[in-house]
């Protein structure tokens, strides 16, 4: 499987290899093929674009094969066509350099970059300036040293101008288009495609039919591009326009684009056009770009902005719930023991004075309680009286105490290290689940035998309440599921993650188990 993968993987290499060498030759013969005799020359070197953006989009390991191919592919080139061996290995060496170093450049600049100003910015620094005149330097160098040219001034700037208008030309679109491009394309591709043609006769029309200077038709086509399609969209119609512009240039009739001058200062003013108007296209698109993207961001952080004030509307609404819940838990507690203690004091008050009035103070006890509990479930007290912040696990002993006071049968365990700490919610809700269901067994079953649990274990707190009913029957069981406060327990539970398990029990009583999570200590 191995040995298949790499073979696969060395044909992929190959065919790419084969690609870039085919079209590098294609780009470096197109001038020749237009006219056997170019008039006056090609306004762009395509190659210099091609060679970059395949540098930029391939792994570094690669790069050798790449330069290799490229090398290779101008020497031929240069070759057949009547150069001599040492011009067409400086020149070589020339397109080699100039790719090299404007990707390299263009890759380790671009990282340190955000918005799409920047990418442009670097993208035109890097690959469109820096990289041709590196060529520029070595071409001129060898054009004069070996093969005996004069005016290395201007075979330099010639050799610049040809290979930075390849770059803008051919290199842009090939990125743009790139997997993973921030410069997306807004409208469809069958539009890019029409306004590409479009801006494509445009140009070709003056040299074809009109043969009167009108290249600046372009630039509506050109801005139309850049504002609906962006930066793809606008180097795609480059493409055509640039392509266009050269081929009426090398067949002589750069005349009918530019209005006087000789070839070479014709031609010179089609590069010109080329260049500032491309650039001037693309800024305009990455303009736009920024000017879509802002407005993208304003509109996500409305949509957040609404979201967090409906985030803050739900958890007021929640916390109305909790404090309902609350307040029904605390009320309904109170209310029964009270009445349980009213009861009991009206009949012992005339046989047990005494016992009567162990049960009224009794009774202002868990009045006292319950109000100070309302004043934290409502939030009406600055500072929660003391003890009542303590209203948890630990307190389900004095719990337990007051229902015996009011008559009630009940045994407590606690099991386990009670000591440790627990969050704040766990310990409330594990109080409020005991309360409820004890409360629940004062309600329905005041002669029933409770048996309330409590066992802390390294996960978790496990509650257990468990009753054996009225003994005659006469009193229903609290319904499993219905009621506010099995509701109440439910919620709390399923809150922190436990489970709870609440119904009658077989041969008689009821019975409320939970598990509440207790997350480990680090």
């Amino acid at each position: 499987m191995r040995v298949a993968a790499d073979l696969s993987g060395a044909g992929r290499l190959a065919a790419v290899a084969v690609a870039l060498g085919v079209g590098y030759a294609l780009g470096a013969l197109l001038p020749f093929w237009y006219l056997t005799s170019p008039a006056a020359g090609a306004a762009f070197f395509p190659p210099a674009g091609l060679a970059l953006a395949v540098l930029v989009l391939s792994s570094r390991r690669t790069w050798p094969l790449w330069l290799a191919v490229v090398a290779t592919a101008e020497i031929v080139v240069d070759l057949t066509h009547g150069q001599t061996f040492g011009m067409a290995v400086g020149f070589a060496a020339a397109n080699v350099a100039e790719p090299l170093i404007g990707a390299a450049l263009l890759i380790a600049a671009i990282r340190r970059v955000r918005s799409l100003r920047h990418h442009l910015t670097v993208f035109v620094v890097c690959a469109v300036v820096v990289g041709p005149v590196a060529g520029a330097l070595i071409g001129a160098t060898t054009a004069t040293a070996i093969g005996g040219a004069t005016g290395w001034l201007s075979i330099a700037g010639k050799w610049w101008v040809g290979d930075a208008l390849g770059v803008l030309v051919v290199g842009t679109p090939i990125l743009a288009w790139s997997r993973g491009s921030p410069l997306h394309l807004e409208c469809s591709r069958f539009e890019a495609v029409a306004v590409t043609l479009v801006a494509t006769l445009l140009t070709l029309m003056p040299a074809v039919w009109w043969h009167h200077p009108m290249l600046y038709a372009v630039l509506p086509a050109l801005f139309w591009a850049a504002f609906r399609g962006g930066v793809r969209a606008v180097s795609l119609a480059g493409v055509g326009v640039a392509f266009a512009a050269d081929w009426v240039a090398v067949t002589g009739r750069a005349s009918d684009l530019i209005a006087g001058g000789t070839s070479a200062q014709q031609l010179l003013y089609v590069q010109l056009f080329l260049g500032v108007t491309l650039l001037a296209s693309l800024v305009f698109a990455v303009e736009v770009a920024e000017r879509r993207r802002a407005e993208k961001a304003e509109r996500l952080a409305e949509r957040d902005r609404v979201r967090a004030e409906l985030a803050v509307a739900t958890a007021a609404d929640m916390e109305r719930r909790r404090i309902a819940q609350e307040t029904h838990d605390i009320v309904g507690h109170a209310l029964n023991v009270m009445l349980l203690q009213t009861g009991a004091a009206r009949r012992v008050l005339e046989s047990d004075v005494e016992q009567s009035r162990r049960l009224l103070e009794s009774l202002e006890t868990v009045g006292r309680h319950a109000f100070a509990d309302l004043d934290v479930a409502l939030g009406l007290a600055d500072e929660p009286p003391a003890g009542v912040a303590n209203l948890g696990l630990g307190s389900v002993t004095d719990l337990v105490t007051v229902m015996r006071q009011v008559g009630m049968s009940v045994d407590l365990v606690v099991e386990g290290n009670g000591d440790r700490v627990v969050s704040t919610l766990v310990d409330w809700s594990g109080y409020r689940i005991v309360q409820e269901a004890l409360t629940n067994a004062a309600k329905y079953a005041p002669d029933a035998h409770c048996a309330v649990t409590v066992r802390h274990e390294p996960g978790a707190v496990f509650i257990s309440v468990v009753d054996d009913g009225n003994g005659n029957g006469s009193k229903p069981s609290p319904v499993a599921g219905g009621g506010r406060g099995i509701i109440g327990m439910r919620e709390r539970v399923a809150v922190l993650g436990g489970d709870i398990d609440v119904g009658p029990v077989d041969g008689g009583g009821f019975r409320v188990r939970a598990r509440l999570p207790v997350p480990r200590q680090l």
